[in-house]
């Protein structure tokens, strides 16, 4: 008998508005675990709203989403270790430093052994001087590369980053996505928005969004093909989903 494997994160017709308008209009797809995903769109496409749902911070107004099998609504708490969110301004408390924040979130989930880790990670994100400054004291960049490290210290089954390479060096970003990549060949499953990636760089698959629909999914090769896109990079296949969504195309292009 084949044995069925139950996606990792599984979104079942996802809705959410703001009011009287609708950031997310019957949104559905898969994530395997392992699986390394890039959610793209033009501003305003719906990505960090998704991404909010998704992590359970915004309720949405209907559909289901399920980790593992379970409502992120059905055991909050176990729910909540499973996964982390680095939304695109990330919050820190005022009187913690650098470091006093990753001895924080390693106490918060009882993480053994964590500390050459945490410094591990300060080393390859460049805070490693920045060690005893306040969170006030840094740049955007070096707030969002705390975050980042705070979130790769925790390991979580499924992480969500909201656009993680605008705030970065060039440099920064190919660390992080070579940690990415690292946290895919574990096992691990990541969903990134963003609407640029680093160079010479593909994910298994992008999901891609305009005004608030799912409009193509599927690995990039697959999608150039299906959009008739002129390369299987990032900004090309955006490209053709929003002239295939301007010539009145209906339907999911891709999976």
């Amino acid at each position: 008998m084949k044995q069925i494997t139950r996606p990792l994160l599984e979104l079942k017709n996802v809705s959410y508005a703001y009011g009287s308008y609708v950031a997310l209009n019957q949104v559905s797809f898969e994530l395997k675990a392992g699986e390394l995903a890039v959610l793209a769109g033009r501003n305003g496409a719906g990505k960090s709203t998704l991404l909010r749902c998704v992590a359970g911070w915004n309720e949405v107004a209907s559909g289901q989403v399920e980790l593992m099998g379970t409502s992120i609504y059905q055991a909050e708490r176990e729910m909540r270790r499973s996964l982390m969110l680095v939304p695109d301004t990330p919050p820190f408390y005022d009187d913690l430093t650098v470091a006093e924040h990753l001895q924080f979130i390693a106490q918060a989930h009882r993480l053994p052994d964590w500390k050459t880790t945490a410094h591990d990670l300060l080393k390859r994100f460049g805070l490693v001087t920045h060690q005893a400054a306040m969170p006030g004291a840094l740049s955007r960049g070096q707030r969002y590369k705390l975050a980042l490290c705070m979130a790769l210290l925790v390991d979580p089954p499924l992480l969500l980053l909201d656009e993680p390479f605008g705030p970065l060096d060039p440099f920064s970003a190919g660390q992080l996505w070579e940690d990415l990549w690292s946290r895919r060949a574990r096992g691990k499953t990541m969903l990134v928005s963003s609407h640029q990636s680093p160079l010479d760089v593909q994910p298994d698959r992008y999901l891609i969004m305009e005004n608030g629909e799912l409009l193509a999914d599927g690995a990039p090769g697959e999608l150039k093909e299906a959009l008739h896109a002129s390369a299987a990079s990032l900004d090309a296949l955006l490209r053709a989903t929003i002239e295939y969504a301007e010539r009145g195309g209906t339907g999911q292009a891709g999976g």
